[in-house]
């Protein structure tokens, strides 16, 4: 059991899981959308998710922040070459599949996602005491993240595959995705809110309190469910409703002191479940 649980943890720290999540995301646009599935683009996906969150958890400041130890924390500072090696490692297949696909993918918006991942961790903003990254900006942090996930997991595979993005149904898909990812960045806000205290970055949970931030991220998903098209059949209907009610029991039932596998494992694994609930009901 603890060998295991060892390598859950190697799972779950190295953030391949969290990268698994960004590859089955999209994977399931090519299914809602009717494309063929790319397996080029979910693999750099996979790549690209893993580089920006590794590269994230090495950045040299957080290891210097006046909040308590995590065990997540301990296990980076104790694997950071490691880390270093998988984010190296991603990041050139990363540029590899890219080089690949350059025909179908946009440079310049290519540029902007890394520009805005950068931006979100690196201290590069003006403060009255120094400088501060993106993601310390009153309530920017969620919209970041959402707004990232759905462009890479739903504008991507649409711009491969030759889809006009400003059409009705990719921008409906789009704030759909953006929808479901807002509510579960919203349960990771509640996860941080004593270490966002003592940081002092101003987010949701810290500022209307945990219940109020609950019930946003229950509108969020209602949204997403609401916003079902019409047309859609009833089996990718089912699979989306079960994959919003599974996410919705996740947020109700988050609070601060929760392990760190409620949120790593089942908060993230909502991201997989809609996949798999998608491709088995299709």
């Amino acid at each position: 059991m603890r060998y295991l649980l060892k390598i859950l943890d190697f799972i779950l720290f190295s953030n391949i899981f969290i990268a698994a999540c960004a590859t089955a995301l999209v994977w399931e646009t090519y299914l809602l959308s009717g494309m063929p599935m790319s397996t080029r683009l979910g693999v750099m996906a996979f790549f690209a998710t893993l580089f920006v969150y590794n590269a994230d958890s090495l950045l040299p400041y957080k290891f210097n922040q006046d909040v308590p130890l995590t065990k997540r924390m301990a296990w980076v500072q104790k694997n950071r070459l490691v880390l270093m090696a998988i984010a190296a490692t991603s990041v050139l297949c990363v540029f590899a599949l890219y080089w690949m696909a350059a025909f179908e993918l946009s440079f310049w918006f290519m540029l902007h996602l890394m520009v805005v991942a950068g931006l979100y961790s690196i201290p590069v903003l003006p403060d009255r005491e120094g400088y501060i990254p993106l993601r310390d900006i009153p309530f920017l942090k969620v919209f970041l993240i959402a707004y990232v996930w759905s462009a890479i997991t739903v504008q991507l595979p649409q711009m491969e595959a030759g889809r006009d993005l400003f059409a009705a149904d990719s921008l409906i898909l789009f704030v759909r995705r953006f929808l479901f990812i807002f509510a579960l960045t919203l349960v990771f806000d509640i996860r941080d809110l004593n270490k966002d205290r003592m940081t002092g970055t101003v987010t949701f949970p810290g500022k209307w309190g945990v219940a109020k931030t609950k019930r946003l991220a229950l509108m969020a998903l209602l949204l997403f469910a609401v916003l079902l098209p019409a047309t859609i059949n009833w089996q990718v209907r089912l699979a989306l409703g079960l994959s919003a009610l599974g996410s919705a029991w996740v947020v109700w039932n988050a609070h601060e002191n929760r392990s760190h596998y409620y949120f790593l494992v089942l908060a993230d694994g909502m991201m997989l479940l809609q996949f798999l609930l998608v491709w088995l009901l299709m």
